[in-house]
């Protein structure tokens, strides 16, 4: 009988064990698992691409002739104005030419340019004959601008009595007469490049394509025209079009326009070594690399006009690792290069102006601000989703600083979180600043013969 107790004894332990247990996988396991923080080194995964099965898309050839466009004349008021002429020159200007009959005296015809976003400038006509109705006006003449950028221009025309006119806005594009180029073209991308095959505007497109979804949702919508983006296939040409030529622009890979609504990019030159661990040896860099590395910038270089369409800003770790983050391929977004570091050799701080621009991850890859930018829009999405990067960033675009916007969307401070994200690296959740000694006056030194 004794034995029977202690059976059903050891029963009810064994039982009343296994309810136990079972709370804990239950009630305690999802506390521990919807903490990022505990991930042990593990990564979230970043965004998928959206699949993308593009119809070949067709490749035409422009540029490489010399050719004027013709604008239709018209009347205002007492000013008889005949068809504009435009030949871009590049890269040395544009020379926009009209004919302006009036009784009238005309004091002044200028040339006004208006860009994507309203921005613009302008070219002072001059007089170019004897009776002084024909005009003429250069612009650019300085260096700095691109080919293939695009632009709607008027006249604007004053008389000495004060009379004014303005003509009907029109539309041009900055060709480059001296060679030939691809141009592909869709409703997200218009693309323009040479010196490497048509195969190029393919892989570009489906890019841009594939972070489409990723892109509308973040932003809450797609740009509100279509960008631009020019690839030049080297250096040489690639200063050009810029002041200080080669010398002047040699460690500048593009750049991008908020006004022109458009990157300018040159291809990597392929063989060049770099000890970055994310980019392949020299003899394994292929053209199919290229490309891909390529459309990945063009990705990248886009986010910063939808950041711009959508008046998003912030310190530079938030733009440059949000512009990472939406990109195609966020190679810069691995958390190798965060975690890889010396015991003395902290990450800085993404409080205040965040990290430095010049400040480089110890494995040679990026500088900084990309890797811990890309690394915590990362963890925001991990650990938050994706509603979260969209309430934080339509936030920001409604005039919340990005702190702001952070303790709306996810209901912690930016501190906070960067204690978390800190936890989710491994690292010490405590930023560590360095110490600074008092600063003492140097000896003056005492002039010579006192």
């Amino acid at each position: 009988m004794l034995a029977k107790q202690f059976q059903t004894f050891k029963w009810h332990i064994i039982i009343s064990f296994f309810i136990w247990g079972l709370l804990f996988v239950v009630m305690i396991v999802p506390a521990v698992l919807a903490q990022p923080q505990l991930q042990n080194g593990a990564d979230f995964p970043t965004p998928t691409l959206s699949p993308v099965s593009l119809d070949m898309i067709p490749v035409e050839r422009v540029g490489g002739a010399v050719e004027s466009k013709t604008y239709p004349a018209e009347v205002i008021g007492p000013f008889e104005i005949s068809e504009t002429t435009a030949t871009s020159n590049y890269p040395h200007g544009a020379i926009f030419t009209v004919a302006i009959h009036s009784e009238l005296a005309i004091s002044n015809v200028t040339l006004f340019v208006r860009y994507p976003h309203g921005s613009g400038t302008r070219a002072i006509a001059e007089r170019v004959d004897a009776d002084g109705t024909q005009w003429r006006a250069l612009l650019y003449d300085t260096p700095g601008q691109p080919p293939w950028q695009e632009f709607d221009f008027y006249w604007s025309i004053t008389a000495t009595n004060g009379e004014f006119a303005e003509t009907t806005s029109q539309f041009f594009v900055y060709d480059d007469p001296t060679r030939v180029w691809f141009k592909s073209e869709t409703p997200l991308l218009r693309l323009y490049w040479f010196g490497y095959d048509e195969s190029f505007g393919q892989v570009a497109q489906e890019a841009v394509y594939a972070v489409r979804e990723r892109h509308e949702q973040g932003f809450g919508r797609g740009l509100t025209y279509t960008p631009i983006a020019v690839l030049f296939p080297d250096l040489t040409t690639f200063a050009e079009f810029q002041a200080g030529g080669e010398s002047g622009v040699r460690r500048r890979a593009g750049f991008t326009s908020n006004d022109l609504g458009m990157t300018v990019q040159r291809f990597l030159d392929l063989g060049n070594s770099s000890s970055c661990p994310l980019y392949p040896r020299p003899e394994e860099q292929t053209l199919e690399w290229l490309y891909d590395y390529t459309a990945t910038v063009i990705t990248h270089e886009i986010t910063h006009l939808y950041q711009y369409d959508n008046n998003i800003i912030g310190p530079t770790w938030f733009i440059e690792g949000g512009a990472t983050w939406f990109s195609s391929n966020p190679l810069r977004g691995r958390q190798e290069g965060l975690r890889d570091r010396a015991p003395d050799d902290d990450l800085p701080t993404l409080q205040g102006v965040g990290p430095s621009s010049s400040a480089f991850t110890p494995n040679g890859c990026n500088a900084l601000v990309y890797w811990m930018g890309t690394s915590f829009h990362n963890y925001i999405y991990g650990a938050y989703g994706m509603d979260t990067i969209a309430t934080w960033y339509d936030l920001v675009s409604r005039n919340f600083s990005m702190d702001d916007a952070l303790v709306e969307a996810t209901g912690k401070t930016l501190a906070e979180l960067e204690r978390d994200w800190r936890l989710y690296l491994g690292l010490n959740p405590e930023v560590f600043v360095r110490p600074t000694d008092p600063y003492q006056f140097p000896p003056t030194p005492t002039p010579f013969g006192s």
